[in-house]
This record gives C-alpha cells, sequence and structure tokens, in this order.
C-alpha cells in the first residue's frame, strides 16, 4: 500500500527504536569510575560481599580455603562487583563478574584456572547480558571459552618461578575486567598472558 507520493506506508510509518545492547566486553572495555577494592579476607564469604540474592539471603558458594576480594566499580551507568577468589592448597582461580541489579547480581563472566581442567578459560554470555537470569552462579544461555575440547593459550595457572598471592590474584582480576590499576613489576611478570 502506497500513500498520495507513491511510498510505501512502511516508510513513512517507520518507527526508529533504539536499544542499547549490552555485552561483557562493553563492560571490560571502558574506563571504570568509583573503583574501590576490599580487604583480603578468608573469612566465609557473606552475602553483603557478593550477593547472588539478597532477597533469598543467597551468597556466591565459597568454601573457607579460599581468599578473596571484592572489586566495585560502575561504567556505562550501571555498577559491577568482581569477586576474585584463590584456593590456598591447590592452583585455583576464580574472577566473577556480576552486575548489581536491585540489591541481586547478574552474573555476566566468570574467569576460572583449575589444575583438573584445561587451561584458563571463562563462562560468560555471548550476546546481550541483559537478557541472563538474576541471582544465578551459571545463567542460562553463557558458555565455556574456549570449549573443554579445544586448544588453550594458557595451560600454567601462572608463569614459572610465581606463587598466587594477593597482589597477583588482584592483578589478574584487573587484567581481566578491564581496570587499571598500578602493579609492580614482579606481578605482572607471574601473569602468563603478561
Amino acid at each position: 500500500m502506497a500513500d498520495a507520493t507513491g511510498a510505501p506506508l512502511r516508510d513513512r510509518l517507520r518507527i526508529r527504536i533504539e536499544y542499547k545492547v549490552m555485552r561483557v566486553a562493553g563492560v571490560i572495555g571502558p574506563k571504570k569510575a568509583n573503583v574501590v577494592f576490599s580487604l583480603w579476607s578468608d573469612e566465609k564469604l557473606k552475602t553483603k560481599d557478593f550477593p547472588l540474592s539478597k532477597k533469598r539471603g543467597k551468597a556466591y558458594p565459597l568454601t573457607r580455603r579460599y581468599r578473596w576480594q571484592t572489586i566495585s566499580f560502575a561504567t556505562k551507568g550501571r555498577n559491577y562487583r568482581v569477586l576474585v577468589a584463590y584456593h590456598t592448597l591447590v592452583p585455583e582461580f576464580i574472577a566473577t563478574l556480576g552486575e548489581e541489579i536491585g540489591g541481586d547480581f547478574r552474573i555476566l563472566a566468570r574467569w576460572e584456572f583449575h589444575a583438573t581442567h584445561g587451561g584458563w578459560h571463562v563462562h560468560t554470555a555471548c550476546g546481550d547480558t541483559d537478557n541472563l537470569s538474576v541471582g544465578i552462579i551459571k545463567p542460562s544461555g553463557t558458555k565455556r571459552i574456549p570449549d573443554p575440547k579445544s586448544y588453550h593459550r594458557h595451560m600454567k595457572m601462572l608463569n614459572d618461578g610465581h606463587a598466587m598471592s594477593d597482589g597477583v590474584a588482584t592483578a589478574i582480576a584487573c587484567s581481566l575486567v578491564g581496570i587499571d590499576h598500578q602493579h609492580d613489576m614482579f606481578v605482572i611478570d607471574a601473569m602468563p598472558w603478561a
């Protein structure tokens, strides 16, 4: 169907809807504001520190064998928190990026290293993160990258001659989520991708 000018009605009535898709790369890339580092702890993680769901009193499950820290920041008008944790007895590391949604958290990405798994990997959504469920560690729609059977570039937790420490774990987490943070040369040299 056309109007008097011959232009199709769909062209005249076209409504433009702007919808900005939020992706994990859109959180990592931009400059961060209001960056706050908590103190390192080996106490049990409390709901207030990294709440998956405040309403249900559900905290991120982390055993006492982990040392942990949270890093809070804002970017693109949204608030985020990173839970950084490493196991004190075995080579395991976790950095979990969550977006604050009304007191709960939407888990956007989880970077991990386990000696029992093949190398460094991330569990994340490849598309719009606004569609991920809130209050769940492994929301539907997330994928492991690289796939467990695929080639992994970084098979070691740290470069030879280095041990995990609070400073190294903070440096790794800042590197993963794009936070500018000054580290000493020894810490930077520990990271397998540095």
